[in-house]
């Protein structure tokens, strides 16, 4: 993984060269580093726990941050991209069970709702931008960087991650945008990445996203039960 990042880094040294930031990039490579190396382990450590892939939840990067932000991190409060009451949108869910009140136990008992039903979470970017502890930011960078990163981390990043998803998944898998918007952001990028993976793999892709970026719990039980 070491030499993973290494490669990543040096993609993005350029960019920030490019962009007349790179007085910034020391301390913004130190944050991110760490950032990736505990959101990686994280990922694996799920990603171990699937039989089966059955959605793979498309979203574009952690904001992490000092609080280390991230979905499969338990001691972090739900956000609007999952909260805790989606879960009922899983159809292993079981209504009887007593909700938990601490931010830990709800969070393991989406985790474990989320391996049962084989969906995985993929960032398609391995940098947790934000506003506190870099200089770029996904939401207010232009179309142009955006673009330029989305190529520059497909062959260390994505390519690696959707070729480890790909052994586990099945006939009837489906690649699910958590956010419309980044659907439309990205264009094509992720069905070509698809491709060049493998021209044989069929696959679908969706959106749940629902009204004020709120999940569309309907529209994901339906996936699941397809």
């Amino acid at each position: 993984m070491n030499n993973q990042w290494d490669e990543i880094s040096e993609k993005l040294y350029q960019i920030y060269k490019k962009e007349n930031i790179v007085d910034s990039f020391q301390n913004d490579e130190e944050y991110l580093r760490k950032a990736f190396y505990y959101i990686e382990k994280l990922w694996n450590e799920q990603f171990d726990k699937i039989d089966d892939i059955k959605i793979i939840l498309i979203s574009e990067a952690p904001l992490f941050g000092d609080n280390k932000s991230y979905i499969y991190n338990v001691n972090t409060v739900p956000s609007s991209f999952f909260h805790f009451k989606d879960i009922t949108a899983f159809p292993t869910w079981d209504e009887t069970i007593i909700q938990p009140t601490s931010i830990q136990e709800q969070k393991k008992l989406m985790l474990q709702e989320f391996y049962k039903n084989g969906l995985i979470i993929l960032d398609i970017f391995p940098f947790a931008f934000n506003d506190n502890d870099t200089r770029l930011n996904y939401r207010k960078m232009n179309t142009k960087l955006y673009k330029e990163l989305l190529e520059v981390t497909k062959e260390n990043y994505l390519l690696p991650k959707l070729n480890k998803c790909f052994s586990k998944l099945t006939g009837d898998s489906k690649f699910v945008y958590r956010y419309k918007r980044l659907y439309e952001k990205t264009g094509n990028h992720f069905d070509s990445v698809l491709d060049s993976v493998s021209s044989e793999i069929m696959y679908t892709t969706d959106t749940i996203n629902g009204d004020n970026m709120s999940l569309n719990k309907n529209k994901l039980e339906s996936l699941l039960k397809s």
